[in-house]
């Protein structure tokens, strides 16, 4: 069953409704999604209550995409938000605690909030279909056979047009048996490269805020 696990709506900093990225869905064919808005749960709230209301033939992985104290964790089975800026560690076991699983997203990439290393987690994503060149993709995927953790994919979509692009194949029928297969490594990547025009002019922003820190910082010495 296909499953795109990271996916935002304008509930955070994505372009399009939910209402949108759950048509997009449909279209790609999936089976499955979550919803990983940046520290809120209000998207994931959203795609369920649509879902159910609409009827619509897709199962929703409440999820979030959370900001620790080095970078980004993808949340994903959970009910409650684990609060911003703990240790990825912290992050982990607080997810854990509800039943759901922590995955390291993107941990190499230098312009996407990485947490630059692997932490104690349930999987890493070790394709994001907005990686241009693919070699933090490769990177992820050497530091997750090193560690024996499992693999999975995500389209880090911002756009409902990029949604599916990022596909991990898992066999559940529901959410809980999704969040086991991923926390057991029963998954396989299926991934397609986003096309640049939709990541950078974000990948231009994020540069030019680190810029503007060392500058400052450079000027307070």
């Amino acid at each position: 069953m296909r499953f795109d696990l990271h996916v935002h709506s304008n509930c955070s900093d994505g372009q399009d409704s939910v209402e949108a990225v759950l048509q997009a869905a449909l279209r790609r064919g999936l089976f499955g999604l979550s919803i990983t808005d940046h520290d809120t749960l209000g998207g994931s709230q959203r795609a369920l209550k649509v879902i159910r209301e609409e009827r619509l033939d897709l199962v929703l992985i409440p999820g979030a995409e959370v900001t620790t104290s080095e970078g980004h964790l993808l949340c994903l089975g959970i009910e409650e938000l684990p609060p911003r800026g703990l240790s990825p560690e912290e992050t982990a076991d607080l997810a854990r605690e509800q039943g759901g699983i922590a995955i390291v997203p993107h941990p190499y990439h230098p312009f996407r909030h990485a947490i630059g290393r692997i932490p104690d987690c349930d999987a890493v994503e070790v394709y994001n279909s907005k990686h241009l060149f693919g070699i933090a993709n490769a990177r992820a995927r050497m530091g997750a056979r090193h560690r024996h953790l499992p693999m999975v994919a995500g389209s880090d979509s911002h756009y409902a047009a990029t949604v599916g692009l990022g596909v991990t194949d898992i066999q559940a029928s529901d959410a809980e048996e999704a969040v086991a297969a991923i926390r057991e490594g029963r998954t396989r990547i299926v991934g397609k490269r986003t096309h640049p025009k939709f990541f950078i002019g974000n990948t231009v922003q994020s540069i030019c805020v680190i810029v503007r820190r060392g500058v400052r910082r450079r000027g307070k010495i």
